[in-house]
């Protein structure tokens, strides 16, 4: 551990001193400890505004280096600086690497391939589907999945990551203590991504609301991690392009999954893909070799009447009443029978009487 960690945490509480502020001063100053307690006019020579300055001498004795690193030891949360040797490599490349990295849980081998999966908090079926079964392949390659743990996409992300029994990394723009993980309702993912050998990141200190500035920050994180974006399906104007531009901004690989030009959570790939990115439609157009084979075998229907339903099926959402017109048997009937194989996990329901095939 670095000797003067405590002011590195200590300077980053301080809300303005982001990356490029921060690197300043680690350029003027020997240490951080002098930094943290330096005069008005060495702050201002260093480059920090005189406005700036005069606030942070004034917010600077509410700040105690010492007991924020104990609150750090109490959330199982470890602190990197930018000067650490560990601190991930590709990530230091960027224009503007954070000058602290808050982490829970282990980061993966660096030697690994990194790749971000980014999309939609609205996806589609289509989208979570296409999200799911190319992170899955990754994730079993040895890929190491980097996402927001956002709503949607990312979430999707996540979850086929550590379901194929791979590692994935979740980039947050909050503070990653637990009563900071944005959205709540993803703590529980969180877990799992610690508890399998993954990490949950952020620049941002413990208690850190998710301010919604905070996100643009956050993207250009979770691109500099990896060696390439991937994305799935977003509108045009939306946060996984402002990945996506980062990733191109840093020299990183851009994979956009194509879609049907009517479909406006498509127009974002569509574009991406115009302007050079990799049309991607299968993980070997990510990695160059086909992926490995899931190593569950495909569900083996028990009677004539589930392989009847489950040969109407695809991994296009079929409705309800287009199954009961094809196989002309009773709703009832048709219901019972999609229970059934949805509890086989031979076959999963979209929302709205829509299912597809496993």
């Amino acid at each position: 551990m670095q000797v003067d960690l405590p002011y590195w945490v200590a300077l980053t509480h301080f809300g303005p001193f982001g990356a490029v502020r921060m690197a300043r001063l680690a350029r003027r100053f020997p240490d951080m400890q002098r930094a943290f307690e330096a005069s008005a006019s060495q702050l201002i020579e260093s480059g920090i505004e005189p406005k700036i300055t005069s606030r942070f001498l004034q917010e600077r004795i509410h700040i105690n280096p010492d007991a924020l690193m104990r609150e750090l030891e109490l959330h199982g949360i470890q602190a990197l600086t930018v000067q650490d040797e560990v601190y991930p490599s590709l990530l230091k490349q960027i224009y503007d690497p954070p000058a602290v990295l808050y982490i829970r849980g282990e980061l993966p081998d660096p030697e690994r391939r990194h790749i971000a999966v980014v999309g939609s908090r609205k996806a589609t079926s289509y989208g979570l589907r296409v999200t799911e079964d190319l992170t899955g392949d990754l994730a079993r390659e040895g890929v190491v999945i980097v996402s927001g743990l956002a709503y949607g996409v990312d979430a999707a992300a996540h979850d086929a990551a550590l379901q194929a029994g791979g590692i994935t990394l979740a980039v947050l723009g909050s503070g990653i203590d637990n009563q900071s993980i944005y959205p709540s309702q993803n703590r529980a993912l969180a877990s799992r991504i610690i508890s399998q050998g993954g990490a949950l990141i952020s620049e941002f200190p413990v208690g850190t609301p998710p301010l919604k500035h905070h996100f643009p920050f956050r993207n250009r994180v979770i691109a500099g991690m990896c060696h390439g974006t991937l994305v799935t399906q977003a509108a045009l104007k939306s946060g996984s392009l402002i990945t996506a531009r980062a990733a191109l901004e840093s020299n990183r690989d851009v994979y956009a999954v194509p879609g049907s030009i009517h479909e406006p959570l498509s127009e974002g790939p569509n574009n991406l893909i115009k302007l050079g990115a990799t049309p991607t439609t299968c993980s070997a157009d990510i990695i160059g070799i086909e992926p490995a084979k899931p190593s569950q075998p495909p569900y083996e229907p028990a009677n004539i009447q589930e392989r009847n339903l489950i040969d109407k099926l695809s991994k296009t959402p079929t409705h309800l009443d287009e199954l009961v017109r094809a196989l002309n048997i009773p709703t009832p009937k048709v219901n019972s029978l999609l229970s059934l194989l949805e509890i086989k996990n031979a076959i999963r329901h979209e929302g709205a009487g829509y299912y597809t095939r496993r």
